[in-house]
């Protein structure tokens, strides 16, 4: 009888060291190591350049018609699986802390610009895998800044999200000249104003070619909460349709908000050509009062 007892308990004590082996063998054969990138060229090259206010060290400039090539090797320690090629607009300075014009766009049949969009998913295999690319920019495309984002995974799942991360600086082929904006009022850029208090804006937009043709024209008041950084969009969004041809006047007034905090704000005019060519800022330096 003490030999069965023993003998089981021998038994049980080699299942269950048995079964941590066996966990520890699992644990080992997990894989954690993300799949690489590494880039032969490039065409054309990417320069440092200004993106949304701030300096990046690699952007590629590009016009419509223009090709974006890449010969790069992915490899894994395992296998592969696939990669990922994306290119988005980037109007809206999304990942670089900052704001830009409404989504408003003008229909145009005639001369309608293109976003340049890709989304393409390609399966690969095995450890090493060499991809020659070439994307064509669309030859009527709206201006502007793009995200390139090139992403790799492995068969467990491993990808390194924020790697192969890139800016794209796009120009319209068609007109290249941005759009300027002239102020008469306000006389100052620089007051002092209570909330519940009406500000006349007055002036002008100009512009080499009709601001309308291509569908992206338009004019907007912003403003930035100075003490967080915040900026916001307010109503006054003025979209130029198929009348406005090279001269845009505008003359509007903005009630400020009775929610607005008290404090210092800098209000912002901005405006797009049809293609999309950002004008430079006229800005002003309010401090809101109760």
């Amino acid at each position: 009888m003490g030999n069965f007892r023993y003998m089981r308990t021998n038994i049980s004590f080699c299942v269950f060291f048995s079964f941590l082996i066996l966990i520890s063998c699992e644990k080992q054969l997990v894989d954690t190591t993300p799949p690489t990138m590494d880039v032969l060229s490039y065409t054309p090259l990417p320069v440092e350049d200004d993106i949304c206010g701030t300096k990046d060290p690699e952007v590629f400039i590009l016009e419509g018609g223009d090709q974006l090539s890449f010969d790069v090797v992915f490899s894994d320690n395992e296998a592969l699986s696939q990669y990922k090629i994306d290119i988005h607009n980037n109007f809206d300075c999304h990942g670089h802390g900052g704001g830009s014009a409404p989504s408003v766009a003008v229909p145009n049949i005639d001369n309608q610009t293109v976003d340049w969009t890709v989304l393409d998913i390609q399966d690969i295999s095995g450890s090493s895998a060499p991809v020659e690319r070439i994307l064509d920019v669309p030859e009527n495309v709206t201006a502007g800044n793009y995200h390139f984002h090139v992403q790799v995974i492995d068969e467990s799942g491993n990808d390194s999200p924020f790697a192969n991360f890139f800016s794209l600086k796009v120009t319209n082929p068609l007109d290249k000249v941005t759009p300027q904006i002239s102020v008469e009022a306000p006389s100052s850029s620089d007051m002092s104003i209570k909330r519940g208090e009406v500000i006349n804006f007055k002036g002008q937009v100009t512009d080499n070619k009709s601001l309308s043709e291509g569908g992206n024209g338009i004019l907007y008041l912003a403003y930035t909460d100075l003490s967080s950084g915040n900026t916001f969009t307010t109503n006054e969004v003025f979209a130029f349709d198929e009348n406005v041809d090279t001269i845009y006047d505008f003359d509007f007034e903005y009630m400020i908000p009775s929610t607005l905090v008290a404090g210092a704000y800098r209000f912002s005019l901005g405006a797009n050509d049809g293609v999309r060519n950002v004008a430079s800022f006229k800005f002003f330096d309010i401090d809101i009062t109760n």
